[in-house]
């Protein structure tokens, strides 16, 4: 049942959403809200389809209501199918983000005093309008509005640049916009860097070798590019190429990060880029080309919360004019922080948080810091102004975006990833193609085995994001829709009566127990999750995750969610407890698995640091990813009794950078490894174009 009125509100106002709609009715006018969904029907054509037959949209807006990004696309659609839109403020608060951009040059309703008495004041109001069919919102008790939004920039069109079927990415565009400097190759083992004309004519590559190259950064004068030359093993090489077919030649080396990123600041002979100091995290660094001289940066102390954790510099780049660096780190293992430092004075300040995977770009007035986030469900565009107005969305589009370079004239240019992620089957000999077990379009991600062999996992096949299962040798099944929310982590409990999901959000991470019939049994916050996490206890009765507040991993009791036991201290992290041998871990400061107790022993040193998923095992044997070898990806098997490991199977299509990598998981009863393999593995780079309005 549709009505002329739709009614968008969050869960918590619902008692004022059922309030506004009696009393519509009341005067005999139809509405609807989410209530009138019916039992199986689905809730996302059951919504549009009622906004689309509607001719009012009410929005009842408070606190909570602001942070829906599902409210944020009601009021966006109502908005491009010229709707009447109607605010209702049920909080004194006023607009922000992308509601601000929607809402600021509106009048409102404020109802956040004598709210029963303005609803039926506003019903009444409303019934005259439709009963009338009139346009004249004078009916309506307005009273007041917001002065205009500033300028916000706005994609006007999008158009496809450079697709092959190599991998194109790491956009940089000139500084005038007119040239766009690229890396390309068939893997992220040996691209080359090219440089292509915008308005016409081919790639031009300038750069070859063993090395994978990326990262390209312009020359003020768009005469010279750096970047950065990349082989696992080794210290990365920083490189200069002069443009367009010119020499190339080593200006610097790291110490001993294998992968960075450079960026050159403008009006100078500085290169900056980051390094590992020692095996803990990254610093800063900067490198004078006339001189040679290599500086690193003090480290800034505005990461109160974070200052006894390392820092994994994951993106930078020097701003248009020159005087400040943008940088992204893994603030933990759900955010991304945004950093913006100044370069004279060496202070630094944090934007905000990118929940999920991103990227970021400086605009070209260097007035504001675009970011793209990736959480599942395709990617959003998002505008930090440095002179702290609130942020707000620019796109929004189901196309992840890995990269992203403005320049000149309002480009925006995005590495876009079409490719889809799939389940599949590691196999005992080599083979180009993955065994895939589920081929479903989009991306799935993040196995997970039961005891019993059901295998549980994450997917956005339902354009959204969900658990799925598959039972042993039946097809997969919707366990649990988060909808949009940004849920990246599952993990069966030992016994296989639970699960822990894992939801990001601005302020933290929820983790939400599920019965394995997909109810939730409870749930808990925490401010971070830390690496390889969450796992459980071995009596399914703990969750075990790195809580940043006391700096240790911890066990949080389901039977007292507030109860946290500290389990251990760094340098240990990504613990996991096994019913035979005990306690494994991996360490912050350098790669191996430990199996720890009176005195740690390495079981393997192969294991590579920072690896987000959870250590495996496969009956009494440590899995290593070896998915950046040579001859493509493989998983080797460690005996915990010692001796030497040994190539167990193959992942076509399995993935190891800096911002992801494949998970794997064991089926108990069969032993079957089942991982994530990238699926028609390609990126390419598209053009937007920016505006102010």
């Amino acid at each position: 049942m549709a009505g002329e009125i739709f009614i968008s509100y969050r869960r918590a106002d619902q008692a004022w959403a059922k309030l506004l709609y009696e009393k519509l009715q009341a005067h005999g006018i139809e509405a609807w809200y989410d209530v009138h969904v019916g039992a199986g029907e689905d809730w996302r054509l059951a919504t549009a389809k009622a906004l689309e037959e509607s001719r009012i949209f009410v929005l009842l807006f408070s606190e909570t209501a602001s942070q829906s990004s599902d409210i944020a696309k009601e009021l966006a659609a109502a908005v491009l199918e010229k709707k009447l839109i109607v605010p209702v403020r049920l909080e004194n608060i006023a607009p922000k983000g992308a509601f601000l951009y929607e809402l600021a040059s509106r009048n409102w309703i404020n109802a956040y005093e004598n709210t029963e008495a303005k609803l039926e004041e506003l019903a009444k109001g409303l019934a005259r309008l439709v009963q009338s069919g009139a346009q004249d919102v004078g009916v309506l008790a307005f009273e007041r509005s917001v002065a205009p939004p500033p300028a916000h920039l706005r994609v006007e069109d999008c158009r496809p640049f450079i697709s092959t079927l190599a991998l194109e990415g790491d956009p940089a565009l000139s500084p005038d916009g007119k040239m766009l400097a690229y890396s390309a190759g068939a893997d992220h083992l040996s691209r080359c860097i090219y440089v292509r004309n915008i308005a016409r004519g081919d790639g031009i590559r300038i750069s070859s070798g063993p090395y994978d190259d990326a990262s390209p950064s312009w020359s003020s004068d768009g005469s010279r590019i750096a970047f950065v030359a990349q082989k696992k093993g080794e210290p990365c090489r920083i490189m200069v190429a002069t443009v367009p077919a010119g020499e190339v030649r080593q200006v610097g080396q790291c110490l001993h990060s294998d992968a960075s990123a450079v960026s050159w600041q403008p009006g100078t002979s500085f290169l900056y880029y980051y390094d590992r100091t020692g095996q803990i995290g990254h610093s800063l660094f900067r490198l004078d080309l006339d001189s040679g001289t290599r500086l690193q940066l003090p480290k800034a102390a505005f990461k109160e919360a974070y200052a006894n954790s390392f820092q994994i510099i994951l993106h930078l780049q020097c701003s248009p004019d020159g005087k400040s660096l943008l940088y992204l780190w893994g603030a933990t293992a759900s955010h991304q922080g945004i950093v913006v430092r100044d370069l004279v004075t060496g202070t630094e300040r944090s934007l905000g948080q990118i929940i999920g995977s991103g990227s970021a770009a400086w605009a070209e007035d260097s007035r504001s810091v675009i970011t793209a986030t990736a959480s599942g469900i395709g990617s959003t565009i998002t505008a930090y102004p440095l002179d702290g107005t609130a942020p707000y969305r620019v796109y929004a589009t189901t196309t992840r975006i890995s990269r992203l370079s403005a320049g000149a004239g309002g480009v925006l240019a995005i590495e876009a990833d079409p490719s889809r992620e799939n389940l599949a089957r590691a196999l005992p000999k080599p083979k180009e193609q993955p065994e895939v077990i589920d081929a479903a379009k989009g991306r799935s991600w993040c196995p997970t085995f039961a005891p019993d062999g059901t295998l549980a996992f994450l997917s956005n096949r339902s354009s959204t994001n969900a658990i799925w299962v598959m039972k042993p040798g039946g097809p997969p099944s919707l366990l649990y829709d988060a909808g949009l929310s940004a849920l990246f982590r599952v993990e069966y409990a030992p016994d296989g009566t639970k699960l822990a999901a894992v939801i990001a959000h601005e302020d933290g991470i929820t983790v939400r127990i599920l019965a394995a019939s997909g109810a939730v049994i409870t749930s808990f916050e925490s401010p971070t999750l830390g690496l390889a996490h969450p796992t459980w206890t071995l009596d399914s009765k703990g969750v075990i995750l790195f809580d940043r507040r006391v700096m240790q991993e911890v066990c949080v009791s389901l039977e007292n969610t507030e109860q946290r036991r500290p389990v251990t201290e760094p340098p240990w992290c990504a613990i996991k407890v096994r019913e035979k041998g005990g306690v494994f871990c991996c360490r912050i400061d350098k790669q191996g698995v430990w199996q720890i107790g009176e005195e740690p022993r390495l079981i393997s040193a192969k294991y590579p640091i920072y690896f987000a998923p959870p250590v495996t095992f496969r009956n009494d044997e440590l899995l290593i990813p070896d998915f950046n070898n040579p001859d493509g990806p493989r998983i080797l098997a460690q005996p915990l009794a010692g001796g030497p490991d040994r190539v167990l199977a193959y992942a076509p299509g399995a993935f190891h950078t800096p911002t992801a990598q494949s998970r794997m998981a064991v089926n108990l009863t069969n032993g079957d490894i089942i991982y994530v393999a990238a699926m028609q593995g390609d990126t390419n780079i598209d053009l937007l174009t920016l505006s102010r309005h």
